[in-house]
């Protein structure tokens, strides 16, 4: 309604002063008009009486013309005198006037003026006898404002009444049209905006009319179809890119348990054996009743054992959905370095895990970061072709997220660190591990999805990968995953 009333108030505004200008110069002009004949009337009254002053002085005697002047004076409003120039102040007929009049009058030209204020103001007009020279005698009439002053008066007030009930008509006028062709079109485009903004594109506005407000609603109304139509394809996109994502990491994890095929083989080849051996023990009966129980036994713990390894392997490749939960990330890894431990041994590599340096627990979906975990340990590994040692540790940090707004205040982190002493990673191609395919292995070595599906499931969790490389000296990858706010206040507590 703010709108409407502004609208209101500046129509209003603008009737009133339109309506007062005009009063404003209607008055002024009457005024003028009055003032002008009563001027002709007083300046017509002024000549007549210097001639017949002047014919009655001649004829009859002064005294004759003083006796007229006392006639017309009585009961006329309009008051006539015989006055004269050169004469001192003490004499009945003498006259102030400023010298600019004398000087008019002495020249045989009339002079006007007005005296008194308010009620009492006159208009004063002198003119010379007719045909005296030099001037001496003149003839003045004079003629009160009042009338004219009251009837201003009056006039005021009726304008003032008359503006007062224009204005009210305005108000109304203004108040209905405004209401019903802006404050209501205004705030139903307003609520549509709200219900726009809230999210609900099913509403649609129509506004009566052929007007700029009507044209906004329609253009409102396509841009929800609009809006709908990008919020589908967008659902539809990203249903996609969800699926296309599940799937390369799918395929990530997938070429992982190809590169672990090697090492659980011959991780199962060894209690295969056992069983094997303890089976043709317990079939020849050459052993007692307490040696076969014995070997039944072992057989029985090999079998936990090997169900245990391709039950490991299963959950490593199986597809699921992600579930989010507190957790501790050392058991994660740890897992995932047994897993690894046979394979990193057929390379001569030796994965050291260090103990956590506190609860290290976050928030996280375990068979993802499971993943990643496994994804940096294999790069590992294969960055060392001659073996050597990978380093795993975890910690706790503060840390900003690196690329974020320059106003973001640090966070607590969970590190996980992989520290491998292998060939390294040239600096050319660091701006780019990240990138999907891209891989510096040889064929058959890796995918290239590896470190991209690190980084997209790292970036999920809230957290970011930072690399350390060089050449000829091995790399250093930190996995930041954002801490669980109990284990902060555990740390702060234990501080």
């Amino acid at each position: 309604m703010r709108l409407a009333r502004k609208l209101i108030l500046a129509v209003v505004v603008g009737i009133l002063l339109v309506v007062l200008a005009h009063d404003f110069f209607v008055v002024r002009e009457d005024l003028r008009a009055s003032e002008a004949r009563m001027a002709d009337d007083v300046a017509t009254l002024g000549y007549g009486l210097s001639v017949t002053l002047a014919q009655v002085v001649r004829d009859s005697g002064p005294e004759a013309a003083e006796a007229l002047i006392v006639r017309r004076n009585q009961g006329d409003r309009n008051r006539i005198r015989w006055v004269a120039l050169d004469v001192p102040p003490g004499d009945p007929r003498a006259v102030e006037l400023p010298p600019e009049l004398v000087a008019e009058l002495r020249q045989g030209r009339p002079a006007q003026l007005v005296v008194g204020r308010g009620s009492s103001a006159r208009l004063v007009v002198y003119r010379p006898f007719f045909g005296e020279q030099p001037v001496h005698n003149l003839a003045e009439a004079s003629e009160s404002l009042a009338p004219i002053r009251d009837r201003l008066r009056r006039r005021i007030v009726g304008v003032v009444v008359e503006s007062i009930v224009i204005l009210l008509l305005a108000i109304a006028s203004a108040l209905v049209l405004g209401v019903r062709f802006v404050a209501r079109p205004v705030q139903a485009l307003a609520a549509q905006a709200r219900r726009i903004g809230g999210g609900d594109l099913s509403q649609r506005l129509a506004l009566a009319g052929h007007h700029e407000l009507s044209e906004l609603a329609a253009e409102m109304n396509e841009m929800c179809d609009r809006l709908l139509e990008a919020r589908d394809r967008l659902a539809a996109e990203s249903a996609a890119k969800l699926a296309a994502v599940e799937q390369l990491r799918h395929a990530d994890r997938l070429a992982t348990v190809g590169q672990l095929a090697s090492g659980v083989a011959h991780e199962l080849g060894t209690p295969l054996n056992v069983v094997a051996g303890h089976a043709k023990m317990i079939g020849a009966g050459d052993g007692t009743r307490d040696e076969d129980r014995s070997s039944a036994r072992v057989i029985g713990e090999q079998a936990v054992r090997m169900t245990a390894i391709i039950r490991q392997l299963l959950d490593f490749a199986r597809r699921g959905k992600p579930s989010l939960e507190d957790g501790a990330l050392h058991a994660v890894a740890d897992r995932t370095v047994a897993m690894l431990a046979h394979l990193a041994m057929q390379r001569r590599v030796e994965l050291r895990l260090s103990p956590a340096s506190g609860a290290a627990r976050v928030h996280m979906d375990q068979a993802q970061i499971q993943q990643v975990i496994a994804n940096l340990l294999l790069n590992a590994i294969q960055a060392m072709p001659s073996g050597g040692r990978v380093e795993i540790e975890l910690d706790e940090t503060r840390a900003s997220k690196p690329g974020g707004a320059s106003s973001e205040a640090p966070r607590d982190y969970v590190r996980l660190t992989i520290v491998d002493h292998g060939h390294g990673i040239a600096p050319e191609d660091l701006p780019r591990i990240f990138e999907p395919f891209f891989t510096t292995k040889d064929v058959g070595e890796g995918t290239g999805l590896g470190l991209s599906v690190c980084w997209g499931i790292v970036e999920e969790h809230g957290g970011f990968i930072a690399v350390d490389s060089r050449v000829g000296e091995g790399s250093r990858f930190s996995v930041y995953l954002p801490a669980v706010a109990a284990n902060i206040n555990e740390a702060q507590s234990s501080a």
